[in-house]
C-alpha cells in the first residue's frame, strides 16, 4: 500500500473517532441538545394527554380520590374541548408550546 493511500485512511480514521467523541459529548461541539442549547421536544399520547387534564381539572377544583382511587370531576370541566383546553393550558404553564398533531393524534411538544 502507498504511504499517500495509507494517510488518507489515518486521517478518515482519526476523523471518525473525534466525531464518534464529539457525538457523545467529550468535546463541547456535541450533538446533544443539553451541550447545544437547542429546543427539547415531547410527544404525548392522546391518553397521556386525558391523564395530564384530568390531573390539572382535579388540581383545580380540590377533588381528592375515593378509596377507590375514583374522583368526582364536574362535567362541564372534562367534556373533550374543555379538557383539551386544560391540558394545553396546563402544558404551557411547564413551558412546552405544542407544534403539531401527526395523523396518529401523537401531540408534539417543543421547549425552550
Amino acid at each position: 500500500m502507498k504511504p499517500a493511500h495509507l494517510a488518507i485512511l489515518l486521517i478518515i480514521l482519526v476523523l471518525g473517532i473525534v466525531n464518534l467523541l464529539a457525538a457523545f459529548g467529550v468535546f463541547a461541539g456535541g450533538s446533544s441538545s443539553k451541550t447545544a442549547g437547542g429546543p427539547e421536544y415531547r410527544v404525548i399520547t392522546p391518553v397521556e394527554m386525558d391523564s395530564i387534564g384530568f390531573k390539572a381539572v382535579a388540581e383545580e377544583v380540590g377533588a381528592k380520590p375515593d378509596e377507590e382511587g375514583k374522583m368526582n370531576l364536574p362535567g362541564e370541566k372534562v367534556v373533550k374541548h374543555a379538557l383539551l383546553k386544560t391540558t394545553l393550558d396546563h402544558l404551557k404553564n411547564d413551558g412546552w408550546v405544542l407544534t403539531g398533531i401527526t395523523p396518529d393524534s401523537l401531540y408534539i411538544f417543543k421547549k425552550g
